[in-house]
């Protein structure tokens, strides 16, 4: 016995020394596989238009397509998905079922895929469809329901409002098998504010506007609701549309200051105007008084002001209580934007200086290098051809001033600079009639400059941090919040390592993840099955950047909405892969390819020296010889 087990652990020894490999070759009938995907949505569970639900309706005819694929020799492989291939029956996601079925399967022996779907599929993008290789079979219906239905197809609304401000909601209503009158309901939280009555023609949509004002700061989700009583409708599911509104304390002021009107202060009054979030207040400066139109004001208004407009069309002069109001503006961070003439009395800020030519020239304007690194100039070298000749003036700039734009002429004076040294910005602007850019170019380059200008000088972080992302999601939809990360020049920021945290409305921690880089953003994807107000919060600690925002999780899902068949869908989908889409009519005369089996030889390794029950025979034989050495006393 003794002998017998040194035997086995002398044996083992050689086979880890020598390390053998067992090598043989197998033959292996392959077949061509198909697979039969099967939407279990909870979509599927809603009526179609012959009569009886859709999953039955699919049911009914999955198994003559299963036994034709079965009977051309295929091998069929079937999976359920919904949100993927999982049991979350609130969305219907086909592309992470199709990634999961990429590392499931060699694709090279799939040979189709049988959409078994209503084709309401939810995904943003459904490019992978085709980067599979495999053709693509639906099944279709063209039959449609007589029973009357209506619903809100969708609501359309500025996700981020003002107090006190007139606020637009527009809804666009849809009618199948009625025409009549219906009511049209605004509801914040469960209380009615709004109601409009409206008239419906069977297989038209209409739009109505809602006018509300917000009286209070904060979130607010809403829906629109449509209701006809009296009559008896396939279902009320999509009778609503849910929505949100982030309501703002106040827009960012914008004051303009000159010394009588002009067309230059008009085309910049209204440039400033057609943003929505700015608030612009024009005055009429003459020493130390300050008029609003005719009127004679005591003070000009510094609460939420974001930027200052000085238009000097050559008469401007600034004393007392106008010249303190701008360098203590200053002195608090204010943006500051200068045309015209410099001004003696802001020597202390201003990038530009009057020289001791005061007449005034034309000349063409012309962009420095130093332009390139400012964003608000970055397509005005696109644009200087449609620039006409600008009443310049012979200026200076001063020390540390950039010089970002210069006049054509022998001396190249300068015509835009800017200050960056103080805690403010300001930028000068040696010239006037610039309006005139505006009638010649058509890509609406005058407007924005302005825009841009002004945003630019509000902006007093020197990195931009923007979140991008909806402020309603459906139960079960897919949420993608994108976060957006600049530099004060607007260049990317692409070596940062953002976290995202999602918390509910009680402030308990739902989700946090770090965000992936794609395509110059960081995007992350992820569903929540609890209806309600969430906030979240990016975070970098690298950059110690972070921007912050709330979201709300209807109680109604997109599920809930989806009726018959998207027939479009299927179409594409199987046109693009070069697939079928079939219909009850054609489903017998149907016929697959036959399947091309194929005799595939595999070669398997097997390391012995690597087996875990040869180690375990290892050990057992050593310590079976060393207890009975010990007890024979052979040791």
């Amino acid at each position: 016995m003794l002998f017998f087990l040194r035997s086995i652990s002398l044996t083992i020894i050689l086979l880890l020394l020598i390390s053998p490999i067992i090598h043989y070759v197998q033959q292996v009938n392959e077949k061509q596989q198909i697979i039969l995907l099967s939407d279990i949505s909870a979509s599927m569970d809603l009526p179609g238009g012959n009569g009886k639900t859709k999953k039955n309706w699919i049911q009914s005819y999955s198994s003559t397509i299963k036994d034709k694929f079965s009977s051309a020799g295929y091998e069929i492989i079937s999976y359920d998905f919904a949100s993927g291939l999982t049991n979350n029956r609130n969305n219907t996601l086909l592309v992470p079922a199709l990634e999961e079925l990429n590392k499931k399967h060699d694709f090279s022996r799939i040979k189709g895929i049988v959409l078994l779907s209503d084709g309401w599929l939810h995904d943003a993008f459904p490019i992978p469809v085709k980067q599979l290789g495999c053709p693509f079979y639906a099944l279709g219906d063209t039959a449609t329901s007589l029973q009357a239905d209506i619903k809100v197809v969708k609501v359309i609304y500025n996700p981020q409002a003002y107090r006190n401000e007139p606020t637009i909601i527009r809804a666009e209503i849809h009618s199948e098998n009625y025409s009549g009158s219906a009511k049209v309901s605004l509801f914040l939280g469960n209380t009615e504010v709004r109601n409009q009555t409206v008239s419906l023609k069977a297989g038209e949509t209409i739009s109505l506007d809602f006018d509300y004002r917000f009286s209070q700061t904060g979130f607010y989700p809403f829906r629109v609701e449509v209701s006809v009583p009296g009559i008896k409708e396939r279902s009320l599911n999509n009778n609503s549309y849910p929505g949100a509104i982030e309501v703002l304390t106040n827009k960012q002021r914008v004051v303009i200051l000159s010394e009588s009107p002009s067309w230059d202060n008009k085309f910049i009054v209204d440039a400033v105007t057609e943003n929505p979030r700015w608030e612009v207040k024009y005055y009429r400066v003459q020493g130390d008084k300050v008029f609003a139109g005719e009127k004679l004001v005591d003070t000009i208004p510094s609460d939420h002001l974001s930027a200052i407009i000085i238009l000097n069309n050559g008469a401007l002069q600034l004393s007392g209580y106008p010249l303190n109001y701008v360098l203590s503006s200053y002195q608090k961070g204010i943006g500051i934007l200068f045309q015209g003439l410099p001004l003696p009395e802001l020597a202390s800020i201003l990038p530009l200086q009057k020289s001791n030519i005061s007449s005034v020239y034309q000349g063409f304007l012309e962009l420095t290098p130093q332009a390139a690194r400012y964003p608000m100039l970055e397509f005005v070298n696109s644009e200087l051809q449609n620039i006409p000749p600008l009443d310049y003036y012979y200026v200076t700039s001063t020390k540390g001033a950039e010089v970002l734009a210069t006049i054509d002429n022998p001396q190249n004076s300068p015509a835009i600079a800017v200050n960056t040294q103080g805690r403010a910005k300001v930028i000068a602007m040696a010239f006037l009639n610039l309006w005139k850019w505006q009638m010649q170019s058509e890509s609406g380059g005058y407007k924005k400059l302005l825009s841009n200008t002004l945003t630019w000088l509000a902006n007093t972080s020197s990195t931009g941090y923007y979140a991008i992302y909806n402020n309603s999601y459906f139960l079960g939809e897919e949420i993608n919040i994108r976060l957006r990360a600049e530099d004060n020049i607007r260049g990317l920021l692409l070596d940062l390592n953002p976290e995202l945290k999602i918390l509910d409305a009680s402030g308990k921690e739902v989700y946090r993840d770090f965000m992936i880089q794609a395509e110059g953003e960081y995007t992350t994807h992820f569903s929540l099955d609890k209806p309600g107000i969430y906030s979240f919060t990016i975070s970098d600690q690298m950059s110690k950047q972070s921007v912050s925002g709330k979201f709300n999780v209807a109680e109604s899902s997109l599920e809930s909405m989806d009726f018959d068949l998207n027939i479009p869908l299927l179409s594409w989908i199987t046109s693009e892969t070069k697939g079928k889409l079939l219909y009850p009519a054609t489903l017998q005369s149907f016929q697959p390819l036959p399947a091309q089996n194929r005799v595939v030889n595999k070669s398997k390794d097997i390391p012995l020296y690597r087996k875990w029950y040869v180690l375990t025979l290892f050990i057992v034989a050593f310590c079976l010889e060393l207890f009975f050495r010990r007890r024979w006393g052979l040791l």
